[in-house]
């Protein structure tokens, strides 16, 4: 695995290592030796339909967590939002594709939101965090809030009712 780009300072893209043989490719969806990164659980989210939408989701200051996201099939638009009061980016964004093609994955520290939208039918993304998320500490924030202006490639065509009716700031 190789750090490619950071973001807001703290964001970390990295691209995956693989092979390739007669059996087909092999990613390394993570490798243990990210500093300060445990991991303490793994998701893997199916997603049918392109426009498949997950957040804006952020931790609590006082319990934070970090994700380690990437896309094994198909593809995603993935953010990162600095929701860290003090910071001059406080409220930017940013986005990048991930997708099972390029092979990257973003580290997504505590204090930045994050939000993802399949690009792609059948897109599946797996992520890997360093705590658990049945904790009680998980927030959203309404992806429509004017003062984050996010910007999606493609329509929302699912999304939970949790980050449909999510607050605004």
């Amino acid at each position: 695995m190789e750090l490619i780009k950071t973001l807001f300072d703290t964001v970390k893209v990295y691209k995956l290592k693989s092979r390739t043989d007669n059996r087909g490719l092999m990613t390394y969806v993570y490798e243990d030796g990210i500093e300060g990164f445990v991991s303490k659980e793994t998701r893997i989210y199916d997603m049918p339909k392109a426009g498949t939408f997950f957040g804006i989701h952020y931790r609590e200051e006082n319990a934070p967590m970090q994700k380690f996201v990437t896309v094994v099939k198909g593809s995603g638009m993935d953010y990162v939002i600095d929701l860290r009061k003090d910071s001059p980016t406080y409220l930017k964004w940013e986005s990048l594709e991930l997708s099972a093609d390029n092979a990257l994955a973003v580290l997504i520290p505590e204090g930045i939101g994050h939000a993802f939208l399949s690009l792609e039918d059948n897109t599946i993304q797996a992520f890997t965090i360093d705590k658990t998320g049945k904790d009680g500490h998980s927030k959203q924030l309404n992806y429509k809030e004017e003062k984050i202006g996010l910007k999606l490639p493609v329509d929302v065509t699912e999304i939970s009712d949790y980050d449909a009716g999510a607050p605004f700031l």
